[in-house]
């Protein structure tokens, strides 16, 4: 009689039993209940799930079985087999056309008989049962754990170490904040908040001495994931909106000012690599750990790293000194054209991005501060010209409500102001620090002033009073290089640089 045996192992361990096991109990079955002198062909599938019938040696196996070739299927296990209900039978009906028993040794099933057949179906019916009950067990501890705030474990994060605490009789952990260390992740946040650029919070990081835990440099990826942890945001109500309008579970009802949240179930760890899943399968609590960011100012970034991203079509600012960032385009290959300062630091150009990435284009650089005051000076007479003010703020207040954004932007002010006056909070700082917080504290407030000035404009009943020309003019003498930059994207769709001429499509 001609026999396979088949053995799987998900991975390659000491536990359990291993594929020589499994094969020696096989091999015993067939020579007490069959004698001695059986064909035997060997197939092993080693690293492979059970969930997965896609393995090669069992398709190998069944491709013999469906040439009739095979008597017997003989497994250690019926696991070893398949853990789904469905694809067992459909598995066990096919062998059964192609007049092949199956014979599982641990559970003493035998298909070559009706009781056989019957017993296998309901011991799959049990190994999937098991399977699923796994699964929902996990996912209560994991409500049980986030209810109770604990950290499961793994690299803390910045600013954090875990403290083992005993819990009726139980040992968990919570996280417990490192003062020299959160101090570098709140400097990160106001650093985020007053550039909006990631490579930008790299640069003044570097440039300010302020490295990693292990002394590295930070990088871009690193600088991003604590901006969007949750943990160092306040368990508060902003927060609460937040990942209740995303679809994650929310587990606490009390919302406080005093601790920072905690997030389980961020990833998939049953497939490969553990990938990250959408929000809306997290599982966010309330930790014990102190928070760190506010709510509202932690959720202001989210959007806007979001706005940031590559998959935003929208155009993006890219720095604060070239007014045009983002705006234009390389006539030849397409690639956006990069500012980039010059050595003195003190000019920057146009650069086409495919150049800067060595992709073989050649086009002529654009100097970036003669073409940044040609383009004002030929807006600024482009719309005296033809009267195209009026219609300019209809544009820009229906697109984009400059009374609403002018609001976000005080609001923003204040934002960061509180966050430099909570950097200072309970901590002890050089005179050098003390002033550098100063200087933007007040270079800020000097931006709020502004900014309410703009608004009262706004506001004003004779406001369309006013000499057009002189109005726009007045109002864009008033704008920062941010505003600037932002109003140019509702005049402007995009530029475009043939190595000679720059053309603008409005």
């Amino acid at each position: 009689m001609e026999f396979a045996i088949y053995s799987r192992k998900s991975k390659q361990t000491a536990k359990g039993e291993s594929i020589q096991n499994q094969i020696d109990y096989c091999k015993k079955y067939i020579v007490n209940h069959f004698g001695e002198g059986q064909q035997i062909h060997l197939f092993v599938d080693e690293g492979y799930s059970g969930k997965n019938s896609q393995r090669p040696q069992f398709q190998q196996m069944l491709s013999l079985a469906k040439q009739k070739k095979l008597d017997y299927i003989v497994c250690y296990r019926l696991d070893r087999i398949s853990r789904n209900v469905g694809d067992f039978a459909a598995l066990i009906q096919q062998l059964s056309a192609w007049e092949t028993a199956f014979v599982c040794v641990q559970e003493q099933f035998d298909t070559a008989t009706p009781t056989g057949r019957a017993m296998m179906y309901l011991a799959s019916v049990f190994a999937q049962l098991e399977r699923e009950t796994i699964g929902e067990r996990v996912r209560d501890n994991m409500f049980y754990l986030a209810k109770k705030g604990y950290w499961l474990g793994g690299t803390f994060p910045l600013g954090f170490v875990s403290k083992r605490v005993i819990e009726k009789g139980h040992s968990y952990c919570h996280l417990v904040q490192q003062q020299d260390e959160i101090k570098i992740v709140q400097k990160i946040y106001a650093l985020f908040l007053e550039y909006g650029s990631l490579s930008a919070v790299k640069r003044e990081l570097q440039k300010n001495g302020i490295y990693s835990r292990k002394g590295n440099v930070f990088s871009v990826m690193a600088i991003k994931q604590i901006l969007t942890n949750p943990v160092y945001c306040k368990a508060d109500h902003a927060a609460k909106e937040y990942f209740l309008q995303k679809g994650a579970e929310v587990t606490f009802l009390e919302c406080s000012e005093q601790y920072g949240l905690m997030v389980y179930n961020k990833r998939n760890y049953r497939k490969k690599a553990a990938p990250r899943q959408n929000i809306d399968c997290w599982i966010v609590a309330m930790g014990k750990q102190q928070g760190t960011i506010a709510g509202e100012i932690w959720v202001s970034i989210q959007k806007r790293l979001q706005r940031n991203s590559p998959k935003t079509k929208e155009h993006k600012t890219e720095n604060d000194y070239a007014l045009l960032s983002g705006l234009l385009y390389c006539q030849n290959c397409g690639q956006k054209m990069q500012a980039k300062k010059r050595r003195n630091g003190n000019t920057f150009d146009y650069i086409c991005r495919g150049k800067l990435q060595g992709k073989g284009c050649t086009i002529q650089n654009l100097q970036g501060k003669q073409t940044d005051m040609q383009t004002e000076k030929l807006l600024l007479e482009y719309i005296q010209k033809n009267n195209h003010f009026a219609e300019v703020l209809k544009k820009w207040q229906k697109d984009s409500n400059a009374a609403n954004y002018i609001q976000k932007e005080i609001l923003s002010c204040q934002n960061q102001i509180q966050n430099y006056i909570q950097l200072l909070g309970n901590t002890k700082i050089n005179d050098i620090v003390l002033k550098e917080v100063n200087n933007k504290v007040e270079k800020l407030q000097k931006q709020q002033k502004t900014l309410q000035k703009q608004q009262e404009l706004l506001q004003k009943q004779t406001f369309f009073a006013q000499k057009e020309q002189n109005c726009f003019e007045i109002l864009w003498q008033k704008m920062s290089i941010r505003q600037k930059q932002e109003a140019l994207r509702f005049l402007i769709q995009k530029g475009i640089w043939n190595g000679t001429q720059l053309q603008y499509f409005l």
